[in-house]
Parts: structure tokens; C-alpha cells; sequence
């Protein structure tokens, strides 16, 4: 079970951190390769593999004006890192305070006085610090006068790409879902919880689940195949995202329609696994044009998910 430290002023000292530090939003293959320095570097000294990362995301202080749409919100970030093999999380309240900490006083105050680190694992273009004024060569420099070690990991690659969180998010913007969920290491997801919507579906005779979704990045409007999880369970799905304009209708709407299922589960959190982007939003010249097309798109997911 991970365990996870979000009080500064009174911190349980864990038994040699070696620690990775970023804000992780993806946890991407990337993101990964750091993991994966943390745990074998951990293994060496017998240490504890743990996690250094932000909330809320860092531009949200810097810049208030600007709307991040996160990948993975802290709890989802928590539960990759669980799973990839992390036993301990800090997690540091990135407000206007911390944001004017110098990047002298982060080491001293937070890694050494605070975490005790033995070892850090960091990108090869780790900023940090007020202004972003820390870098490899100053961590280096205090890791001699406090004795804990610096590793730093090369950036990861895929087809001569560097994979970032930045060119993940416009993937997902784009509907590119397949290079995305390639990038990520696992396919995109996103939890809801199923609120009652118009009944445009049912009256089609393809009931969905109307998804209420906050603090995800949402993908391009369109319809997406995708699996859908009620707790454990895994059921095919077609996702339909955006407006209906067949029926005139321009709010969007995230609906959820799962194939083979009819059962209430108002007020249960669903999460969407998405697997491909099929086609844009497209008004028909009929109700029936538009039932076809709906067909045309299960028969079309049916092939595509196991």
C-alpha cells in the first residue's frame, strides 16, 4: 500500500529516499524511465523508492489566466505510481509561498532538512526553484556538501520523438488517441460519475450513460471506441463526445453507450478507457441516417475490442 505525505511541518522520515521530482501529469513512458532509475537505484542502498510531485499543477499559481487540463489527476498519478512499483509519495502545495522558495532553499528545506534524500532522480531538463534558477549542476554541487547523489536520466524517445506531457495533451486535443495512448505507455482514461442526460440515446434505442467528467483533459469532439469500467468490470463501449446536431442541440455532452448492457447505474463512477477515434460529430439529414451511422459504429468497435 503506497503511502502518501502531504504535511511538511510534521513529515515521517522514511528509511533512505532516493526520490524522483516532477509534476508527472501522464506518467508517460517518459515519466516511467525515471521510475524505473528510482527503483534500481533504491535497490542498490536498500533505500525506500518514493515520488516528489506538485499540487496543484505549477502553471495554475504562475499563471491563473491559464486552464490546465490535466492527464492524470493526483489521485490517478498516485495509483500509477502504486502500480509501478512506488511506496511513497510526497506530494508538495504548490501555492504563491513555495512558488518564490529559491531553488537553494528547495534543496536545503525540502530535500535535505525535510526528506532526509539519499538519492534523486530527475529529467535532463529538471528546472526548479523561484524563476527556475536550480538546475543539474546545482543539485550536483549541494548533493557534495549533503551527501546524497544526483542521477540524471537521458530524455525517452520514440521514432526520434521526445515524449512530454505538452505533446501528449495535443494528441488527446487532436482525437490522435493511438499515438497518445502509445506515448503513455497505456490507453487514455477518464472517471465520471453517470448523471441523467436527455435521453436522446434511449429514445434511439442506444441508451448511454450521460458522464459528468471535471479536471480531465477532454479529447476532440467526436466518437471514440473505448472500454468502459464499472469498479473491475470491463465492457465495450462507443463514446460519443460534443454536441447533437441532429437535433439541434449545441452544449456538449460526454455520453457513454455500452454495448450489450441496460442496466441503472445512475450516480456510479464509470471510467473510459479510449482506444480510437472512429469519426468527427456530424449532422444527419435524419433521425434514421443517424441510427445507421450508430450501427455502423458498434459493428465497427466490435471489431476493433477484444
Amino acid at each position: 500500500m503506497i503511502k502518501l505525505f502531504e504535511n511538511f511541518n510534521n513529515i515521517e522520515q522514511i528509511n533512505k529516499p532516493v526520490i524522483a521530482v516532477g509534476n508527472f501529469d501522464g506518467v508517460h513512458r517518459g515519466h516511467q524511465e525515471l521510475i524505473k532509475a528510482v527503483l534500481e537505484e533504491s535497490k542498490k542502498i536498500d533505500g525506500s523508492p518514493a515520488i516528489l510531485t506538485f499540487y496543484p499543477h505549477p502553471l495554475t499559481i504562475i499563471n491563473p489566466y491559464m486552464k490546465i487540463e490535466q492527464i492524470t489527476p493526483l489521485a490517478d498519478k498516485v495509483d500509477i505510481f502504486e502500480k509501478l512499483g512506488i511506496g511513497y509519495v510526497y506530494v508538495l502545495k504548490f501555492d504563491d509561498s513555495f512558488s518564490s522558495l529559491s531553488a537553494e532553499n528547495f534543496i536545503t528545506e525540502i530535500l535535505v532538512e525535510k526528506i532526509a534524500v539519499k538519492k534523486i532522480v530527475i529529467g535532463y531538463n529538471f528546472r526548479f526553484g523561484a524563476n527556475k534558477t536550480g538546475d543539474v549542476e546545482l543539485l550536483r554541487q549541494f548533493g557534495e556538501k549533503y551527501s546524497f547523489e544526483v542521477i540524471v536520466v537521458s530524455p525517452y524517445k520514440d521514432q526520434d520523438i521526445i515524449i512530454s506531457s505538452t505533446k501528449i495533451r495535443g494528441l488527446i486535443k487532436e482525437g490522435n488517441i493511438r499515438m497518445a495512448n502509445n506515448f503513455l505507455g497505456r490507453a487514455y482514461s477518464i472517471k465520471g460519475i453517470v448523471i441523467k442526460g436527455r435521453k436522446i440515446g434511449r429514445m434511439l434505442g442506444f441508451p448511454t450513460a450521460n458522464l459528468l467528467v471535471t479536471d480531465y483533459l477532454i479529447p476532440r469532439k467526436g466518437v471514440y471506441v473505448a472500454y468502459a469500467y464499472l469498479g473491475e468490470e470491463r465492457l465495450k463501449a462507443v463514446v460519443s463526445i460534443g454536441p447533437s446536431p441532429t437535433f439541434h442541440i449545441d452544449s456538449p455532452s460526454f455520453e457513454v453507450h455500452i454495448l450489450d448492457f441496460d442496466r441503472d447505474i445512475y450516480g456510479k463512477e464509470l471510467r473510459v478507457e479510449f482506444v480510437e477515434r472512429l469519426r468527427g460529430i456530424e449532422k444527419f439529414d435524419s433521425v434514421e441516417a443517424l441510427k445507421l451511422q450508430i450501427k455502423e459504429d458498434i459493428n465497427k468497435a466490435e471489431a476493433v475490442l477484444l
